[in-house]
């Protein structure tokens, strides 16, 4: 690809940012009471319960995707019948985590002060995804950081709200589990310049849904929870990526070790 400086579709990113933000905006006017999904399986009770921000989030993640698919293939014939595939994760990501905090806030101006937060975010995602399309583009450096940033923020979101939210176990992990290895893969593809490494991610992937059984059964609070798993995904992928770079060996465990005491401290600094 040439390394020209191309600008977004203005259109497009309007069509697609307006639809994901009406939808956000009519949550706290429209009622519809959740619904519990139950399944009797052999020696354990499926319960899953459904309800309209959450189906909104979920939609928008949607939506998130299939407009950062329609923007980018103005871009380039190359992006297209999948092979988009790595520049949809984190537009799709973002937009499901702006409903997290949106569905537990009542609405006041904090609300839309998080409303109109997660609607420049989300297009700066929409931004940086369309630049890094090209490596060679002088923006990339400051997209990749940016997009990297945001994956973790999308992780810790993710997080939180799962262990705010006090479901079981089983439901859980799978999600830790993907979206762990996803977002690993993916600030790795952005910061290795497109080389992909699966076994890193998947071993992060395993590592994480590990310590999230055990940290499960403690008695810690959903920032806490969400604060130490970030931190180690964040230490375990910069390992990855200081690795497959050839760095020191020597020195190679700085940078992840410095990350997650920062983390863990960050996360006693919450303990009551």
């Amino acid at each position: 690809m040439d390394s020209e400086i191309r600008k977004i579709d203005g259109g497009r990113l309007s069509m697609v940012m307006a639809t994901i933000l009406l939808a956000y905006s009519l949550t706290p006017f429209i009622n519809i009471p959740s619904r519990e999904l139950n399944l009797q399986l052999p020696g354990f009770l499926f319960l899953l319960r459904v309800d309209y921000t959450g189906l909104v989030s979920i939609l928008s993640a949607g939506l998130g995707a299939t407009g950062m698919s329609w923007m980018l293939h103005l871009r380039s014939k190359e992006l297209r019948n999948g092979a988009d595939f790595q520049h949809l994760l984190l537009p799709a990501m973002t937009a499901w985590a702006i409903g997290v905090p949106l569905g537990a806030l009542e609405v006041n101006l904090q609300w839309w002060a998080v409303f109109v937060f997660g609607g420049l975010l989300l297009a700066a995602v929409f931004y940086a995804e369309y630049i890094v399309v090209d490596l060679d583009d002088p923006r990339a450096g400051l997209a990749v950081i940016g997009l990297s940033a945001v994956g973790y923020a999308v992780y810790l979101i993710l997080c939180v709200a799962l262990r705010g939210a006090g479901l079981r176990l089983y439901l859980t992990l799978p999600v830790y589990f993907i979206t762990a290895g996803l977002i690993g893969w993916r600030v790795m593809n952005l910061r290795l310049l497109g080389m992909n490494r699966w076994h890193w991610p998947i071993t992060t992937a395993v590592i994480i849904t590990q310590v999230a059984i055990g940290l499960h059964y403690l008695p810690v609070s959903p920032i806490q929870f969400g604060l130490i798993l970030t931190g180690l995904c964040y230490a375990l992928v910069s390992y990855a990526v200081l690795f497959e770079k050839n760095m020191d060996r020597k020195r190679i465990w700085l940078e992840p070790t410095l990350i997650l005491v920062f983390f863990i401290g960050t996360a006693l600094f919450f303990y009551k």
